[in-house]
């Protein structure tokens, strides 16, 4: 060993015997943090002993693993988002499973950068799991997929490939050319999720080429008014180049006719691109997979397995059918990523030449840990059971004098209020909205909130494999309390 050496030093433990015991600590307090989520409440603000911890400067000298554990499980462990608990219903919140955690740990041991070139295990999985959801989703095996970070990344490289297929000249190489070129049209329902005009805007589109539809009394996008926007564009020189379908809307979870919006899409010759954030994963349900018939013929479908998937976060998907321009759409190989013939660099597809990413996390493993463990077959039925709590829940509601359904329950999300005869209308909201508060504050239970014609709406989405009916007992009887204690 040269004098040189002798100085060098690694991030590796000192010693691996503390860090082993520490790890299997910190393994047995997670286990335990997770059997006893449902007893503790489903939200607790963070106190001032917390938030010191994170007014410290930068450490430039480090402490031991033992004591640093110690400040993440007294200061942030306690104090999550908890989407992990039986009560939580907010926003389109995905619980993970416990079975995940062996897989996270997995994860980090490898490290790997999944992509795709290598030779790896890490690939091989990754691939399989693809094949695994399109058969899950009734979807051609010879389509394109890739896993990414969510939706919104989901739904960009869809996007992405719609604008290379409808464009009549290279849009990679003039970039969006309206000097010379008719505009792209985008059409999609006013319940659309905003990161659908994110994506417009960060291809170069401009938001003038996403053309907002009405919808119907059932949050679905009116097909007779979508047809006529097409029409006009058409006469007008601009070209419409794809419809945007929401499989499960983010405030009501409104499914669009989706053989329908195929017929038209098929007619006018343009792409048809499936929001499926999380509805898509209906397909997987027992019974109630005709709710979302016509998934599969969609050009492209973006969907999160990190919701009703219950896969831990982050995991997002987008599927491409086979003879679309995915790969046209994202191909740069330099290089410093060439395949060769054998070797470490021998894998069999390079994943950054369908997407944005070359460095990837191995996120793979979860959803294939996951399914592995379960099988497709109770996944099916844990997401029929959600839908079905969403029914009893919409039963609750409209048997109920103090409560009103605000929406029609399509899939899994509820959406209601608290009213009462000597409330007058306009002051409605500011009294559900002090309700929602005082709910989440109670630390019993965290639905979420939408706006509704004007209607201020507590709105329980149901992605949850830990709730019960007794749940929404408990949730319709705190909402009552809350508004009479109020009005009293």
């Amino acid at each position: 060993m040269t004098d040189q050496s002798k100085h060098e030093q690694t991030l590796d433990p000192e010693n691996w015997d503390e860090f082993q015991d520490l790890a299997h600590k910190v393994v047995d307090d997670l286990v335990g943090y997770l059997k006893t989520v449902g007893d503790r409440p489903v939200w607790t603000p963070l106190p001032e002993e917390a938030k010191e911890l994170f007014a410290e400067p930068l450490p430039s000298k480090g402490s031991k693993e033992s004591e640093v554990y110690e400040s993440v499980k007294n200061h942030i462990l306690p104090y999550p988002t908890n989407n992990i608990h039986p009560r939580f219903w907010s926003w389109v919140g995905g619980t993970g499973t416990p079975s995940q955690l062996i897989a996270d740990m997995v994860i980090s041991a490898m490290n790997s950068g999944s992509l795709g070139l290598d030779e790896t295990a890490s690939t091989y999985v990754e691939l399989q799991l693809l094949s695994w959801l399109k058969t899950l989703l009734s979807y051609p095996q010879d389509a394109n997929g890739l896993l990414v970070s969510g939706g919104s990344m989901a739904n960009l490289v869809g996007l992405a490939v719609a604008r290379t297929h409808a464009a009549g000249y290279d849009i990679r190489d003039e970039g969006i050319n309206l000097n010379d070129n008719a505009r792209l049209m985008f059409y999609t329902s006013v319940e659309t999720h905003s990161c659908i005009r994110k994506a417009i805007e960060l291809l170069g589109l401009g938001s003038k080429s996403l053309k907002l539809i009405p919808i119907n009394d059932d949050y679905t996008v009116n097909l007779d008014l979508l047809q006529n926007a097409i029409d006009k564009d058409r006469k007008n020189g601009r070209i419409p180049a794809c419809i945007i379908a929401n499989v499960g809307t983010v405030n009501t979870g409104a499914i669009d006719p989706l053989i329908k919006l195929s017929e038209i899409a098929k007619k006018e010759n343009i792409w048809l691109h499936a929001d499926g954030a999380f509805g898509a994963i209906a397909k997987f349900a027992q019974k109630s997979h005709h709710l979302v018939d016509g998934l599969e013929l969609a050009d492209s479908i973006a969907f999160d397995l990190h919701k009703w998937m219950y896969i831990q976060y982050d995991c997002g998907c987008v599927l491409i059918r086979g003879n679309h321009p995915h790969k046209e759409t994202f191909s740069v190989i330099p290089p410093y990523i060439k395949n060769f013939e054998r070797g470490l660099a021998s894998g069999p597809i390079n994943f950054s030449e369908y997407g944005v990413q070359l460095s990837r996390s191995f996120k793979a493993l979860r959803a294939w840990m996951a399914l592995k463990i379960e099988g497709s077959d109770k996944y099916s039925a844990q997401i029929e059971q959600n839908i079905d709590q969403a029914k009893y829940l919409t039963q609750l509601v409209e048997a109920h004098n103090d409560l009103e359904l605000l929406a029609p329950t399509s899939l899994n999300i509820v959406n209601f209020r608290y009213t009462n005869p000597s409330v007058k209308d306009e002051q409605l909201n500011d009294l559900n909205t002090e309700i929602l508060m005082r709910l989440h504050e109670s630390g019993n239970s965290a639905p979420s909130s939408a706006l509704l014609n004007g209607n201020f709406s507590l709105r329980v989405a149901i992605c949850n494999h830990r709730s019960q009916r007794s749940d929404f007992d408990e949730l319709v009887r705190d909402v009552t309390m809350i508004g009479n204690n109020l009005l009293n």
